[in-house]
C-alpha cells in the first residue's frame, strides 16, 4: 500500500540515487585523459592545498584510513603524488603531496567536476534549486543510518 506522505516515493528515489552513484563510482571520475576512481579523485582533492600525513588525507577526503592508502600507493605508481619522511625529529613521519602532473591532472578533473555540477544545478527547475542544498546535505548526513 502506497504511503500518502511520500515515505514510499521517497524510498524509490533514494534508491535510484544510491544506484547512480554507484554507477558513476565504478566509471570514476571523467575529463581530461587520465582516469582516477572517485577515492583517488577525493585523495588528491584533499592533497591540493598542502603536504599531509596519510590519516590527514583519509579525513580531509572523508574515506577510510585503508581507501586512502590504496588510492596513494595507486596515484603514487603514476606520478601524481609523493611520499616523503619527516627530516626533523620524527623520521617515522611520512607526509604526501601532489607532484606537478598531479596538479595538472586534478585540475582537468576539478573542471569537469564543476562544469557538470553547474550543467545539474542549471538543470533544476527554480523550486528544485531551492530545495536541492538543503535536501542533498540532510541525505548525505543521514545516509550512514541505512
Amino acid at each position: 500500500m502506497e504511503s500518502t506522505n511520500g515515505h514510499v516515493e521517497f524510498g524509490a528515489a533514494l534508491e535510484e540515487l544510491f544506484r547512480a552513484v554507484l554507477r558513476a563510482s565504478g566509471r570514476g571520475v571523467p575529463g581530461g585523459e587520465t582516469e582516477l576512481t572517485m577515492s583517488q579523485y577525493f585523495v588528491m582533492d584533499a592533497l591540493a592545498g598542502e603536504r599531509l600525513t596519510v590519516s590527514e588525507v583519509a579525513r580531509a577526503a572523508r574515506v577510510a584510513v585503508p581507501t586512502a592508502t590504496r588510492a596513494l600507493r595507486a596515484l603514487e605508481e603514476r606520478g601524481f603524488v609523493e611520499r616523503r619522511r619527516d627530516d626533523g625529529t620524527d623520521r617515522r613521519v611520512v607526509t604526501v603531496a601532489l607532484t606537478p602532473s598531479g596538479k595538472t591532472v586534478l585540475a582537468e578533473k576539478r573542471d569537469w567536476v564543476v562544469t557538470r555540477q553547474r550543467e545539474i544545478f542549471d538543470g533544476l527547475a527554480p523550486a528544485e534549486r531551492q530545495t536541492a542544498v538543503g535536501t542533498l546535505s540532510a541525505v548525505a548526513r543521514d545516509i550512514a543510518e541505512l
